[in-house]
């Protein structure tokens, strides 16, 4: 008989074990809708302290997603009318003058190298002057090829804002359509838990909207006044590397010292030490009050859930990795509370 119990056990245990397996393959193969489903969630928790308000001054909630969406439209559009044509203009121009950036890269460096044969310090700095020179051709023969994925691009766009209008619109939307999934047993922490989350996620995206426009703001007043080339096009591009946290300001810093070091190595050494005042001040200012307060994540934690992000779903996984780690760090919390209690 016990022989017997065993044996059905083991059977449970793998036929189990192989469900799981089977789920997580699943959920890989439509990794891509689970990645706009999540995408129309974290766009509702931001603006449903919006609607809600438009709500109670008896303003109807499907004419509240409409109106913040002719708005978001109307600043896009002034954006599109004042932004693009002076960054087209940059770009152009850069495209042009990319050779001769190019030739001043490969003297600075050749200069790098002959100081260091003066000291007595022979670096194989030549191969880093030959790839650098190639890296920049290489750019310069791919900087306006062609797109790929724009229509695909254009229909998750049109998905994502239908989404967010439904789930918007309707009262309690998400908490609706977290109820009709999750099993009557669990659909009370289900709802309290989505409300903790979105609230964090809502927190999360209008810390990171501030953050952004401030970073932009910074960024532009200091380059301008540098006077490093292109910087709109230099501003507008870290504050919206800014949505990646701790590498975006890395990665967007990098062409800003390139083109520094093209006018002069003092430019350079001006836009490096811009680059580290302006993440000094948001570190220690605006992060505590905005974002901190917002997320309470572990910093270690954060870099890890962007790797995975990254390695899974590219740039939009970066970006997603953020408010997926919050939800998950909530439902961690109350399992590890659950525990304290029963021991």
């Amino acid at each position: 008989m016990s022989e017997k119990n065993h044996v059905e056990i083991s059977t449970g245990i793998i036929f189990r074990t192989l469900l799981v397996v089977l789920g997580c393959w699943f959920l890989y193969l439509i990794k891509d809708i689970i990645a706009l489903l999540f995408v129309s969630l974290v766009i509702v928790s931001a603006i449903e302290p919006a609607v809600n308000w438009m709500h109670k001054r008896k303003i109807p909630r499907s004419l509240g997603v409409i109106i913040i969406y002719l708005l978001l439209f109307s600043v896009i559009g002034l954006s599109v009318s004042f932004l693009i044509p002076p960054i087209m203009e940059q770009l152009q121009d850069f495209y042009h003058k990319l050779p001769e950036y190019s030739q001043n890269i490969e003297q600075y460096l050749q200069g790098v190298k002959d100081y260091f044969q003066t000291q007595g310090n022979l670096l194989d700095i030549q191969k880093l002057i030959g790839e650098s020179n190639g890296g920049f051709s290489e750019i310069s023969g791919n900087i306006f090829s062609k797109t790929v994925g724009i229509f695909s691009v254009f229909i998750s766009t049109i998905v994502v804002f239908a989404l967010v209008f439904y789930m918007a619109a309707k009262q309690d939307g998400i908490s609706n359509f977290v109820a009709s999934v999750v099993p009557e047993k669990h659909k009370e922490y289900a709802l309290f838990l989505t409300s903790r989350i979105k609230t964090k996620i809502g927190k999360w995206m209008t810390g990171q909207l501030i953050l952004m426009l401030v970073i932009f703001v910074l960024d532009f007043i200091g380059l301008y006044f540098i006077g490093v080339p292109y910087a709109l096009s230099l501003a507008i591009f870290a504050g919206l590397m800014e949505i990646i946290p701790y590498v975006g300001p890395i990665v967007s810093a990098i062409p800003a010292i390139i083109l520094g070091l093209t006018v002069s190595p003092m430019t350079g050494m001006l836009v490096l030490i811009l680059v580290f005042a302006v993440q000094q001040f948001e570190n220690h200012v605006i992060v505590p009050q905005i974002m901190k307060k917002a997320l309470g994540l572990n910093p270690i934690a954060v870099i890890l859930a962007l790797l995975i992000g990254l390695k899974l779903g590219g740039v939009l996984g970066a970006i997603l990795a953020i408010p997926i780690t919050t939800a998950i760090s909530i439902v961690v919390e109350d399992l590890m509370k659950k525990s304290e209690k029963t021991q």
